[in-house]
Formats: structure tokens, C-alpha cells, sequence
């Protein structure tokens, strides 16, 4: 009696870290088979310590985990291909994007506005330091370069709208996700550094790094190239798919807006206007073109990207075959 109490303790331990380790598999996986698996496994472990004890245990373990292991990381790379080479279901990845286009765009159409205002106030007033104090320049750069790597990242929002609609990446959105996460590593590196920078500058042991700030002149233009790559192979992609009507329009007319807009950024309009009011107006409205374009973006995706039923393929979307490597008892 006490050994049998015994055997069902150890089976009962072996469970719970099977049943702990199977978190390695999908979710999805998990709630279909978990509970079958691991009850399989507590008979196994039962009848391995009846027939050869603590010995015959350890050698199902020595079976089991590598077993484990290798189908985990089967089942991980199925969901990977299903999903279109994104760690979630695309619908998860389009309103996720969707989130990251519309704060990054409001965050950066905010930050040009007020630093609009602050450019105004000293040319009325005539006091040209406004801003100037060194914790309002680290929060305003963190902020600004917080919203160009948001707006990167929320391009996937339409990888994943259009990933949701063929069930397939395709080349050109492909190609168009792989230039939008070029953008925004660049941009988080550029901006991770732009923090230290201002938080050390001046200091004894960050001097011998100086040099570095020199790779923004670099790095900033690949960035932006590759934000304009992404935007406009992703817009091509997205007006082939049966997507709604504004999420084929939007990024390709946000394309054909945005880049005049950056090729004009210093560009002398008091020269045309021939008015500084205006001439400043014409300026900040092309500043803030390119955030709230990526806000309006974000927020159609948000409404949009499941607006339409999902075309039909194959079996239930979301449903999982059992374990590649598990065997039914």
C-alpha cells in the first residue's frame, strides 16, 4: 500500500514538470491535447516504476524530453508557416500593427506640433530657447524617436491584413515586412544610443564613443529608405488582396504624400510664398504629414483589417493536428 502511494506521488511529480515543459508547444496545441498527453505520460511513468522502479523512470524522461523537445519545436515551426513566417495569427499581428501605427503617428504628429508652437513663440517673443533645457531635449528625442519606430513597427499591422486575406506572405509583402523591420531596428539602435548620448555627454567615459553620433548622418537616411520601401511594396501588396477599399487606397496614396513631403523638408518656401506666415504654415503641415498619415493608417487598420469574412481554405482556421511525434495510447 505505501508503495503504491508512493508510485502515484512520483507519477503525480512527473505530471506536473511534463505538464510545465509542454509550454513549449502552442497554445493552441495545449488546450486540445495537453490533458491527454500528460495523463499518458503519468501512466507510463506508473508503469515504468512498477516494472524496473526508479531506474525505468529516469530512462522514459531520457526518452520523453528529447522527444518533447523535437516535436515542440515541430508543432512551433508548423504555426510558423501557417501563420505566414509571423509568431502569431495574422489577425493578432494586423491589430497589434494597427496599435503601433496609431500611437507612433499621433506621438510624432504631437511632437512636430509642439515643437511648431515652441518655434513660434520665439519668433514672437523673440526668446529663442524654449525647449533648450537638457531633460526637455532627452524626453522630446525619446518621444520622437519612440514614434519612428512605432510607426516601422506598425507597418506589420498591414503584413498581417494582408497575410490574413492570401494565407500567404507573397513576395512583395514579403520583401515589404523585411524592409519595415530593417527600419525599425535601425531606428530603436539609432534612438537607444541618441539616450545614452544625451544622458552622458560630457562625461569622461563616454567620450571615446563620441565618434559613433557620426553614424546617424548613416543611419538615418538608410531608415527612412527602408520605412519608404516597406510602406510602398506592403501598399502594393495590400491593393492586390480583396482587403477593403480603404486599405488598398491608404498606403499607396500615404506613399505618394509622404515622400514629396520628406524630399521638401528643407526645402525655402518663403522664396514661393513670398509670406513667412504662410511659408511656416505650408512647413509644419508638411512635417506632420507623413504621423498623421501613419495614425490614419493605424486606425483603419484597426476598423478594417476583419471587415470582410476571411476566404475559406482547407479545414477550420485554427485548428491543430495532433502532435507530430505523440502516440496515441
Amino acid at each position: 500500500m505505501d508503495g503504491t502511494g508512493h508510485d502515484d506521488r512520483g507519477a503525480a511529480s512527473s505530471e506536473r514538470v511534463y505538464r510545465a515543459l509542454m509550454r513549449a508547444y502552442p497554445e493552441e496545441v495545449r488546450r486540445r491535447y495537453a490533458d491527454e498527453m500528460v495523463g499518458y505520460f503519468g501512466d507510463l511513468c506508473r508503469e515504468e516504476r512498477l516494472r524496473r522502479g526508479a531506474t525505468g523512470v529516469a530512462l522514459l524522461w531520457a526518452r520523453a524530453l528529447p522527444e518533447l523537445i523535437f516535436t515542440a519545436l515541430q508543432e512551433r515551426g508548423t504555426l510558423f508557416r501557417r501563420n505566414a513566417y509571423l509568431p502569431a495569427a495574422p489577425g493578432t499581428v494586423a491589430r497589434w500593427g494597427a496599435l503601433c501605427a496609431l500611437l507612433g503617428g499621433i506621438m510624432g504628429l504631437a511632437l512636430r506640433l509642439f515643437s511648431s508652437l515652441l518655434g513660434a513663440l520665439s519668433i514672437l517673443t523673440g526668446y529663442y530657447s524654449y525647449g533648450d533645457g537638457p531633460l526637455v531635449q532627452l524626453f522630446t528625442l525619446s518621444l520622437f524617436l519612440s514614434a519612428l519606430s512605432l510607426s516601422s513597427l506598425g507597418l506589420f499591422g498591414l503584413y498581417g491584413a494582408v497575410v490574413a486575406r492570401s494565407r500567404r506572405p507573397g513576395l512583395v509583402a514579403g520583401v515589404g515586412a523585411v524592409f519595415s523591420t530593417a527600419s525599425a531596428v535601425l531606428w530603436l539602435s539609432i534612438g537607444g544610443y541618441a539616450v545614452v548620448s544625451q544622458l552622458a555627454s560630457g562625461s569622461a567615459l563616454f567620450a571615446p564613443f563620441e565618434w559613433l553620433w557620426n553614424t546617424g548622418s548613416f543611419v538615418i537616411p538608410k531608415a527612412i529608405l527602408f520605412w519608404f520601401l516597406g510602406l510602398l511594396l506592403l501598399g502594393i501588396a495590400a491593393a492586390r488582396q480583396p482587403l477593403p477599399a480603404r486599405l488598398r487606397i491608404l498606403p499607396l496614396a500615404l506613399f505618394a504624400l509622404v515622400v514629396p513631403s520628406y524630399l521638401l523638408r528643407d526645402h525655402d518656401f518663403g522664396t514661393v510664398f513670398g509670406n513667412p506666415v504662410i511659408a511656416g504654415i505650408v512647413t509644419v503641415f508638411g512635417q506632420c504629414l507623413p504621423f498623421a498619415g501613419v495614425a490614419l493608417l493605424g486606425w483603419v487598420l484597426l476598423k478594417d483589417h476583419d471587415a470582410e469574412p476571411l476566404p475559406a481554405s482547407g479545414g477550420p482556421a485554427g485548428t491543430p493536428e495532433a502532435p507530430a511525434g505523440w502516440r496515441d495510447p
